[in-house]
């Protein structure tokens, strides 16, 4: 492999700012009475440069200025400029960079939260901890090609009962038009709509076991003309000879003659069921990886789903996998022609691995669930700046891929190079313990008058 030379280091000097003009982004953040491009570089560098717990506090000590959290609370949470348009150049430039018909993956992220002010906390389920607890949840979805990986839009996920509570919904503050209650599964079509209206050119569209059992998602994807993978839970019910579907006969003399159309030849089946019985599985190679080829044995068998306890009209791939190295068994179901190669339906049912790549490269890299906001505004603006943040990542390590092999990580340590974290001195940190006594003698004043 070809040394990286200090030279090379050196001579590109990069930054937060200069991506943003060159790239014509910093239009986004002037608003009718100012411009905030100087305080989204300072926030930017903080998700970016910091080593851990990138909140307000730290990035205003180590990346800004005046030191004072004050200019990028007001950024995140009251700033008018609309993260929306913002999201909207992300995704068309993160297709550039990455590559056109790419895979779109929608899937969910839970960020835990204490207290209930926090939009859209509730007791729910906590996809990370595997349990209910008090969290956050966002809708995502995400783009990648090869082993490229962008998070590219998101949805917030609020409630029914934030929904009902009008003035916590004011005291968040939601807008008018958002305050209706929409299912994940409802925020997801609309993300891949809006994918669609903007022209991004994708091959086919995956998810999880939590919105692959959604039938009706699945038909609302058909009726679009998509391709989807869909993972599924083990006792799902499938017809693997086609269904005649009628209204059967009357058995007997007694009792009203039936009404209510059934399936007539055929009964469905655990789709676990026909793994066991599978004798022609095919090993195949379905992913490179850094100890070799992640290999599955495979095979995909037609079928016919159910939605509303009846068959659907058109069949489709039933895909089994079995992993290699832990036989664990992964059922997925998949509308691409019958003429698909088998090689390639494997690959397109583990292609869902990469959402989790780009939540560990959001959540890692980018800061992605280390914000400390409330309101409506600043939650989607924090969203659009972490996936700002992976766009600048993933265009320098393009840029560098030329001459170098380059990591992510390693492009973080050439923008830390030129881009040092603020040296604090000893008047600041003075001023920074001073700070902190006062907040906490606040916070037992508040807490001996609340008791």
């Amino acid at each position: 492999m070809k040394q990286i030379t200090d030279d090379f280091i050196k001579s590109n000097n990069i930054s937060v700012g200069k991506y943003l003009f060159e790239k014509h982004l910093d239009f986004y953040f002037q608003t009718k009475t100012r411009s905030v491009v100087s305080t989204c570089i300072d926030y930017l560098n903080g998700l970016l440069l910091l080593p851990y717990r990138k909140n307000m506090r730290k990035m205003a000590i180590y990346c800004c200025k005046c030191s004072n959290n004050q200019s990028l609370s007001h950024f995140l949470s009251t700033s008018p400029w609309r993260s929306a348009d913002l999201l909207k150049s992300v995704r068309t430039k993160s297709i550039q960079t990455i590559g056109e018909n790419g895979v779109l993956i929608l899937d969910e992220s839970s960020i835990k939260k204490s207290g209930n002010s926090s939009v859209g906390v509730s007791h729910q389920y906590c996809g990370n901890l595997g349990k209910k607890d008090n969290c956050q949840v966002g809708v995502f979805l995400a783009y990648f090609k090869k082993n490229k990986r962008m998070l590219i839009d998101e949805r917030l996920y609020l409630p029914q009962k934030w929904i009902d509570d009008k003035v916590r919904c004011l005291k968040a503050k939601i807008p008018h038009e958002e305050i209706k209650f929409r299912t994940k599964h409802e925020l997801g079509l609309e993300m891949i709509d809006n994918a669609i209206e903007e022209g991004i050119p994708f091959s086919y569209v995956t998810m999880d076991g939590f919105y692959g059992e959604n039938p009706d998602l699945l038909t609302e994807l058909e009726s679009r003309g998509l391709i989807f993978v869909a993972d599924i839970a083990v006792d799902t019910l499938v017809y693997i000879e086609k269904p005649l579907v009628g209204i059967p006969e009357k058995k007997g003399t007694r009792g009203r003659k039936p009404a209510v159309p059934q399936v007539l030849n055929t009964l469905s089946t655990r789709v676990d069921s026909l793994s066991s019985s599978i004798k022609g599985w095919k090993l195949i190679k379905v992913r490179k990886t850094e100890r070799g080829y992640k290999k599955v044995y495979f095979k995909a068998i037609k079928v016919w789903r159910r939605q509303n306890k009846l068959p659907c009209e058109k069949p489709l791939w039933l895909l089994i996998s079995k992993d290699v190295e832990s036989n664990e068994i992964k059922y997925s179901l998949c509308n691409a022609s019958e003429d698909t190669p088998l090689d390639e339906l494997a690959k397109m049912q583990s292609s869902r691995y990469w959402v989790e790549r780009a939540f560990q490269d959001a959540k890692g890299n980018c800061g992605m669930a280390e914000y400390m906001v409330r309101n409506w505004n600043a939650w989607h603006h924090h969203m659009a700046l972490v996936m700002l943040a992976m766009l600048i990542l993933l265009s320098y390590q393009k840029k560098f891929n030329k001459m170098y092999k380059i990591s992510i990580p390693g492009v973080i340590w050439i923008l830390k190079y030129h881009n040092p974290l603020k040296r604090i001195d000893a008047w600041e940190i003075a001023r920074i313990l001073n700070q902190d006594n006062e907040l906490r003698r606040k916070a037992r004043v508040s807490r001996l008058r609340s008791s």
